[in-house]
């Protein structure tokens, strides 16, 4: 829902359109297959919205579709995107509702394609998505799985300085945790094969922003 507004509220009327009448076949299905165990308030749906002529109880279960939907993993990693620059904007003291530019430094096309959602979410004037972006030093910067996220505003570098520290802090705490569970035999032994594979690649993901941020670190020295 969240992600469908940079559509719904941009000029694009096809887009507009198109995410719209997602909603619609969205929502119907949700009140037949919720209609068994909330007869009433389904009903009063179905009809206040004129998803049919006649009542919500003759109406046929919802068909499967197979909609070009983003991955699921590629959603994780928008979200994931659109908090760590919230958190950004938070701890620069901007407000929620101020404009302000963010630079992505990333080579996934899978998450290229999420501009404009990315944008919207981020609340962002500008989103530049550049895999060969070079910021100044003191810039402030997080990592995510999906790449580094750069604010672009004047910089306190002691402020900077103290929420990297904090970071990668944060981020060692983590390392830390999943290296202690592969490095348990029992654990590596006995959790389902898929589970030992997570934390693996938890631990390439957690060493990776770690060595950008100690980078983004040691550029304010």
């Amino acid at each position: 829902m969240e992600a469908a507004k940079s559509d719904i509220f941009g000029e694009d009327e096809a887009k507009k359109k198109s995410a719209l009448a997602v909603m619609d076949v969205a929502l119907s299905a949700i009140l037949r297959l919720l209609h068994p165990f909330m007869p009433h308030i389904t009903e009063e749906l179905w009809s206040m919205f004129r998803f049919g002529e006649g009542s919500i109880q003759f109406a046929p279960q919802p068909a499967k579709l197979l909609l070009p939907f983003p991955s699921k993993q590629t959603m994780v990693v928008t979200y994931e995107i659109v908090q760590v620059g919230r958190n950004l904007r938070a701890t620069a003291g901007l407000r929620s509702n101020q404009k302000t530019k963010f630079v992505l430094k990333t080579d996934d096309p899978a998450i290229a394609v999420e501009e404009s959602v990315l944008a919207h979410l981020l609340n962002a004037s500008e989103l530049i998505i550049d895999a060969k972006f070079k910021a100044a030093a003191g810039t402030p910067v997080a990592a995510t799985s999906g790449g580094e996220l750069f604010l672009i505003v004047e910089v306190d570098h002691a402020a900077e300085r103290e929420r990297l520290d904090k970071e990668i802090a944060k981020v060692e705490a983590e390392l830390q945790t999943v290296e202690s569970k592969l490095k348990n035999k029992s654990f590596v032994e006995r959790a389902p094969a898929a589970v030992v594979e997570e934390h693996r690649e938890r631990l390439r993901d957690f060493s990776g922003q770690l060595a950008k941020l100690k980078q983004a670190r040691e550029g304010l020295n």
